[in-house]
């Protein structure tokens, strides 16, 4: 196993990370440049392309409800009452609230001061994170994060080995440079006294 595979985990995700599987990866990647044309070239709101969604949704079940189920009902399919169908004790929201619950818990013990450190470090986060939310949008920036996550390690695997040598050579120079740079700041000579 690589080590950038093995950073990434070594499983599915890796492969997909890593573009070992080029038809999932290519699907996730097109899919989010899809998003990102909706929600920033052609500037629909999020908001309203889920309300757009779900009343399209909504409809479509509605009619599917009203005149396909007369038509399954022939080859014996009864379509499910609203009174059967029920969120189980174990169900997605409840683990998100589980979720928000933990997260707001979390807040609070930052929030109360025990730890100064973290608590700088975290208004320091938020601090750049509110930052950088001035010149990007959100969506930009998941984006780049995403693209460049799945890309990057991938490239590295593959060109690895030319790329240390490329980065070696370069630090080389930096540090020539700057050897250079301090060679030309006049120094006075020592005193003797």
């Amino acid at each position: 196993m690589s080590h950038i595979r093995a950073i990434l985990g070594g499983g599915k995700v890796a492969n997909i990370l890593l573009w070992k599987n080029k038809i999932i990866s290519a699907l996730i990647l097109s899919a989010l440049t899809g998003i990102w044309i909706f929600l920033e070239v052609l500037e629909y709101q999020f908001l309203t392309i889920l309300c757009n969604t779900l009343t399209i949704t909504m409809l479509g079940i509605f009619f599917l409800q009203q005149g396909g189920a007369r038509l399954i009902a022939r080859f014996g399919f009864v379509p499910p009452h609203l009174d059967d169908i029920k969120l189980s004790s174990e169900s997605t929201c409840r683990y998100l609230f589980e979720i928000f619950n933990l997260f707001l818990l979390n807040v609070l013990e930052i929030s109360s001061g025990k730890d100064l450190k973290l608590l700088f470090l975290a208004m320091a986060c938020l601090w750049i994170l509110s930052v950088i939310g001035n010149h990007i949008s959100l969506l930009n920036l998941l984006y780049t994060i995403i693209v460049f996550g799945g890309t990057v390690p991938a490239l590295y695997e593959r060109y690895g080995a030319h790329l240390d040598t490329f980065a070696a050579k370069r630090i080389q120079d930096v540090k020539d440079l700057y050897r250079l740079f301090l060679n030309k700041i006049p120094r006075r000579e020592a005193r003797e006294e």
